[in-house]
């Protein structure tokens, strides 16, 4: 038998002890983290500046019927103590059976804002939703903006997007997503956490700035260039047109003069090479491990877009060098990831070339 209907809300907080004790959706004891899972409320409720202007004036008007006597006062004071009821039993409705997820970009950068698309939908078979708040509940190394839901039909599914920003790299894992509410009157702010774990895998910071600075045109003249025909940027020599050559490659001058479509064919560039050696030693100050972290970051970053072969070599782990974007994001998970080892020393990272 349910009993939710016949146990209509008296007052807001009231709620929070029907829910508990009549929830249809309520997780086992072993899911909700303990004791103090148990024991935890699962609406979170405040008075906001009108509410408690609100109460303060019931308040006045009770003593005032109290001490005259009478019944229009006592009449008045029902109606604002119905009110009261009314303002819980919507609210309450509001929360109910709302369903959060969450929409990640490709990547997402240490201290660099990152745009996630928060998924809101209504499983409710008949009243819409109105005015709900969206904010993630508080992670370490995760900072939020909050987005805002004015109407939600039911079975409907509304997006946001909401700038995301991590303080720090690695593994950060999301609890959920709290949804919070004014309606109907702004007396309250109900709250209801929606459970939705997650994991982001969060790259260390790009900048420039903490790149290290690399010779690159030493690097070139101590290169091999490899002979034979490649996309390079040297004249390889000519030969007759095909159909199957870009038209951007005659060489028209010559077609004039040999009377017939020339191309050029040009060498292939050698390869430049260059592993970054980490060595991720145990420091004494964390913050000096991390900031090497980000210049290793920031220096592969640099050198694959300027078309080298980059790798990289830790103490315990080595990727070959190789260019290109896919290049990118394996190390880039490496250096992620990565964490102190072997005995205390000093950390640090150079660049060797070939």
């Amino acid at each position: 038998m349910n009993l939710r209907p016949t146990l209509s809300v008296p007052l807001p907080w009231l709620t929070i002890f029907i829910g508990r004790a009549f929830g249809k959706d309520k997780p086992p004891a072993a899911k909700r983290g303990g004791i103090r899972a148990m024991l935890k409320p699962p609406r979170s409720l405040s008075v906001t500046r009108e509410g408690k202007w609100y109460i303060g004036i019931l308040f006045l008007i009770g003593i005032a019927a109290i001490n005259t006597g009478n019944n229009l006062l006592y009449l008045v004071v029902s109606m604002l103590l119905a009110l009261i009821v009314i303002s819980g039993v919507i609210s309450e409705h509001t929360l109910r059976r709302l369903a959060v997820s969450r929409a990640w970009p490709a990547h997402v950068f240490k201290d660099a804002p990152a745009t996630v698309r928060l998924e809101i939908t209504s499983r409710k078979r008949r009243l819409p939703t109105f005015s709900v708040h969206l904010k993630e509940i508080p992670t370490d190394g995760c900072e939020t903006d909050g987005t805002f839901v004015l109407r939600l039909d039911p079975g409907k599914t509304s997006t946001r997007a909401v700038r995301y920003t991590f303080t720090r790299r690695g593994i950060i894992k999301l609890n959920g997503v709290k949804v919070s509410t004014r309606f109907p009157f702004g007396l309250f702010l109900k709250g209801k956490e929606e459970r939705s774990p997650d994991e982001v895998l969060v790259y260390p910071k790009i900048d420039q700035k903490l790149r290290l600075r690399v010779d690159e045109a030493a690097h070139a003249q101590d290169g091999s260039r490899v002979s034979g025909k490649g996309a390079g940027s040297e004249l390889y020599g000519l030969r007759e047109y095909t159909m199957q050559d870009p038209a951007r490659f005659i060489f028209w001058k010559a077609a004039a003069k040999a009377s017939k479509l020339l191309v050029r064919e040009f060498e292939q560039d050698s390869e430049k090479r260059i592993t970054i050696i980490f060595e991720n030693f145990q420091s004494s100050d964390p913050a000096v491990f991390e900031r090497l972290v980000d210049e290793a970051a920031s220096t592969v970053d640099y050198l694959i877009g300027r078309g080298f072969s980059v790798g990289i070599k830790t103490l315990s782990t080595e990727i070959k060098p190789a260019p290109g974007a896919a290049q990118l994001y394996p190390i880039l998970r490496l250096l992620a990831l990565i964490e102190p080892a072997g005995p205390n020393g000093a950390p640090g990272i150079r660049v060797m070339h070939g």
